[in-house]
């Protein structure tokens, strides 16, 4: 099975269980059911939907908790806590926030069909770009630059890039002249961004550093894929890696990182996706 096929699969669970007494209400517990990290199912899931995960979610809850509640009495705060919201006011903001009413006026006035947050059923996409994944093993890396954390409403990283391009110079005892890092990493736990450190490698006798944020990348194996077309498709690169490469491979993503690598003097985007081979975190 591939990953394809194991997210039709898993939100065909997730529709199973909204009938149930314990319906799926997480993207943690989501992610799970797929057998893939967050970070990475979210990926597969908004590749072939173009959805975020999380909102399709909460649309898919609300819409079940209002469809049960046209032929039900049970209280709201009843529903709500069956569905996986943490109190009554987070389910009424919730509503407020997807269809300006609050769930009172919802029970009365009922939901047309184009309100509710229907089930999808996912395509399997025509990637844009073609990539080549080559499996490297990599040694341990000692990275030094500026953190940065980085929203989902962050359209570009032009900006943070720009403000460690002002202080690069300022990094001592680098390795490769020239070269630089973007390492990327996020939380366990689904939220909505990820923090990023634009960098440089560094000598590994070097790591006591006050101005700049230090990240030692440890050993691994990785898969290595090369983007040589405008830094601006680099999305659609990122849309083939987990929803064509990743969904039709063997291997799995594994843990919350990952790195860019921009060799000097040439425009082409080395990206590092780190697989399943008992790699640990790093430090």
């Amino acid at each position: 099975m591939n990953g394809y096929d194991t997210l039709v699969e898993t939100l065909s669970r997730f529709e199973h269980s909204l009938a149930s007494l314990k319906p799926i209400t997480t993207v943690g517990e989501l992610a799970k059911e797929s057998g893939y990290s967050v970070h990475h199912f979210s990926r597969l899931f908004f590749s072939h939907t173009s959805l975020h995960v999380k909102e399709y979610l909460q649309g898919r809850l609300l819409t079940s908790i209002f469809e049960q509640a046209a032929t039900d009495n049970a209280p709201f705060a009843t529903l709500a806590a069956l569905y996986g919201f943490r109190d009554y006011e987070t389910f009424y903001r919730a509503c407020k926030t997807r269809w300006d009413k609050n769930p009172t006026q919802i029970r009365e006035q009922g939901l047309a069909e184009e309100q509710k947050q229907q089930r999808i059923y996912p395509q399997r996409k025509e990637p844009t770009i073609t990539l080549v994944g080559e499996l490297v093993q990599k040694e341990a890396i000692n990275l030094c630059g500026l953190s940065f954390f980085v929203g989902p409403e962050t359209k570009t990283f032009h900006t943070i890039w720009a403000q460690f391009s002002r202080y690069e110079h300022l990094i001592e005892h680098t390795l490769e002249e020239g070269t630089t890092y973007q390492y990327s990493s996020w939380a366990d736990e689904p939220m909505p961004g990820m923090s990023v450190l634009c960098a440089k490698a560094i000598e590994e006798a070097w790591l006591e550093e006050e101005l700049f944020t230090i990240r030692k990348v440890p050993p691994a194996t990785y898969v290595r894929f090369v983007h040589t077309q405008d830094v601006m498709l680099i999305q659609e690169a990122y849309q083939y890696i987990y929803g064509t490469y990743f969904a039709r491979s063997p291997l799995q993503p594994l843990g919350n990182w990952e790195f860019q690598r921009y060799p000097q003097g040439r425009s082409e985007i080395e990206i590092y996706i780190p697989v399943r081979t008992g790699t640990p975190l790093p430090s």
